[in-house]
């Protein structure tokens, strides 16, 4: 015979709802590592845009190579003194919670001066 007041059952009923919180956060956490991974492919694709930049192809040319890299991406050109910057961004949405703008900037030396 178990007592009246028995906590039987009690841990059972604390992680039913815990689990949902739990998951909730592991979803997010798993989230922003898939938004670290775009990131990177963002850094990649800058670095080479703007060495392409740099070394004088075409505006257009690498507009349409970072086109091909990720169709998504969005690609803007700053020139600054001996550099040329490109900044390539992209929105990305994140669990159904809102979009997220991720962006990169890397600079290179015009004509590799």
């Amino acid at each position: 015979m178990t007592p009246p007041h028995s906590e039987r059952g009690s841990v059972t009923a604390e992680l039913a709802l815990a689990l949902p919180s739990v998951a909730l956060v592991i979803a997010i956490t798993l989230g922003g590592f898939g938004l670290q991974i775009e990131r990177m492919k963002l850094v990649s694709i800058s670095a080479t845009a703007a060495r392409a930049l740099g070394r004088g192809e075409v505006e257009s040319e690498v507009v349409s190579q970072v086109a091909q890299a990720d169709p998504m991406a969005l690609l803007s050109v700053s020139h600054l003194e001996d550099f040329v910057c490109a900044d390539v961004s992209r929105s990305f949405k994140l669990l159904g919670l809102q979009n997220f703008e991720v962006g990169e900037r890397q600079c290179f030396r015009k004509m590799g001066l």
